[in-house]
């Protein structure tokens, strides 16, 4: 379609239908690695590049007049860039840095610099920072079809803007997804499944008279009883601590803890009596327990955002441990009053309302200064893991288990690098007057995760860039802060 156009005065319309159909191809290619590549399988195809060629038919026309050359500085670059960014292509997009990502692309492509000779499609190919794609050169079919063909046959996720290792990491994502089948076929045993030897397994089952699958889901409902924390302690709300944001935030998350921690254990020990025996189903406990045998998470106890594809092993894992961060702020409420809740250093991938908490800090802040939330910015410290913690003052606060993707960070400077994740060591979030945010050099916005499935933004955080390294280059790579990586 492009060389059947490209015969079309002016002779530059070749050239733009060259940058079009490379970055069509690349948007495209990116939505395999998807969510690094894009956050989401976002559905760009065909449609798009007719309309996108469409458009950049009917503005070289208007420009051109009639003339069979047009200036590369003639050409409506904005207003190509605008459409595609705002219309053909970016009106599918939803997310703040999935939107930052095309932009980038966009604006790095179509550039009257894209019309001299040796301009780079790609930069810094296989990691080499000196090995580059080059335009081709000319404007007729059998010129670009030389180009392709001397391509080569290696493609490296490089070429799209992700690092080398890209591939490592559809992997990695899709040997989690296998595990996570594996175990959930592991509670779908059949009854004629040898469990132990078929002699012992032939014995026992005509000594029970359970089906393999009540026996199996007896011993993992019991695994997962003794696994779940037994109490949590709520907070005792008082005329003076009721005032504190920090304090109301925690005591809706206790609230809310332990009125699932109480439905998790009765219904657990629900599925051990009707598989012992001991007790009556009712339609629900049939469905619950359909769900459980399964490997599926019921869903009355879905009460905070987990990854759709989550098994029941793993969410039972990820609750204790939940609780028994929460359990923590329970005594720490209890020994220290509304003052030691301020000073915790929270698990943040581990609240069940992770927003909320972002939210309280500010106004805990705001109402301690006397300042208007909107004057607030936030400013974020991440030390070496070998320094010693920083102190926490009036507006500060502590969060732990977070990852980052793509990067790391040294002294609160980011580099860029091949390591698929790194841990982060405490965080310091700080609140202070937009009017005093000074940065030091060129920052970067991050965007903060709650999983590594990237369907639920946070909030983002500025982090300063260390040495020439791009903006457009972290998002490209698709450099993010994850919160928790335990449920995938």
């Amino acid at each position: 379609m492009f060389f059947y156009f490209s015969l079309k005065a002016p002779g530059e319309r070749a050239r733009l239908y060259f940058l079009l159909a490379w970055f069509h191809a690349v948007v495209q290619e990116r939505l395999r690695y998807a969510p690094l590549g894009w956050s989401k399988r976002y559905e760009f195809n065909e449609s798009d590049l007719r309309v996108a060629c469409d458009t950049l038919d009917t503005w070289i026309e208007t420009v051109a007049m009639g003339r069979t050359n047009l200036p590369p500085e003639k050409v409506p670059w904005d207003a190509i860039c605008t459409l595609l960014s705002q219309c053909i292509y970016g009106g599918k997009i939803d997310n703040e840095f999935d939107q930052r990502l095309l932009n980038s692309f966009l604006n790095k492509l179509f550039t009257a610099q894209s019309f001299e000779p040796d301009f780079p499609l790609v930069t810094g190919v296989d990691g080499i920072d000196d090995k580059i794609i080059k335009m081709p050169e000319g404007i007729r079919r059998d010129q670009f079809l030389h180009w392709v063909e001397n391509l080569s046959e290696r493609q490296s996720p490089s070429w799209l803007g992700l690092p080398n290792n890209a591939e490592k990491m559809l992997l990695l994502t899709g040997g989690t997804t296998l595990i996570a089948k594996l175990l959930k076929m592991q509670l779908l045993e059949d009854d004629d499944e040898v469990v132990y030897s078929a002699d012992e397994a032939e014995a026992k089952h005509k000594a029970d008279g359970r089906p393999t699958w009540m026996i199996t889901l007896h011993n993992s409902a019991a695994t997962w009883l003794r696994l779940v924390p037994q109490s949590l302690t709520s907070l005792k709300r008082t005329v003076e601590n009721i005032k504190d944001p920090m304090y109301r935030y925690f005591e809706r998350e206790v609230n809310a803890a332990v009125k699932l921690l109480q439905v998790v254990r009765r219904d657990l020990e629900d599925a051990i009596q009707i598989c012992k025996g001991e007790k009556k189903q009712t339609n629900f406990h049939r469905s619950m327990i359909s769900d459980l045998a399964k490997g599926i998470l019921p869903s009355h106890w879905r009460c905070y955002t987990v990854p759709s594809g989550c098994t029941v092993i793993q969410w039972i894992t990820d609750f204790s441990d939940r609780i028994k961060q929460l359990q923590k702020v329970s005594t720490a409420s209890i020994s220290g009053g509304t003052s030691a809740l301020k000073n915790l250093h929270v698990w943040l991938g581990g609240l069940f309302n992770p927003e909320a908490y972002i939210t309280a800090t500010r106004q805990y802040v705001a109402q301690a200064n006397g300042w208007s939330l909107e004057e607030l910015a936030m400013r974020v410290t991440i030390k070496n893991k070998d320094a010693k913690p920083a102190d926490l003052d009036e507006c500060s606060f502590g969060v732990t288990g977070l990852k980052l993707q793509g990067a790391e960070c040294q002294d609160s400077q980011l580099y860029l690098t091949l390591t698929i994740s790194t841990d982060l060591p405490v965080t310091i979030l700080r609140w202070i007057k937009k009017t005093e945010v000074k940065p030091p050099g060129p920052e970067v916005t991050l965007p903060v995760y709650l999983n590594t499935m990237r369907s639920e933004l946070l909030f983002t955080v500025n982090l300063p860039v260390a040495g020439q390294q791009k903006e457009h280059s972290f998002y490209e790579r698709g450099v993010a802060v994850i919160c928790s990586s335990a449920l995938g």
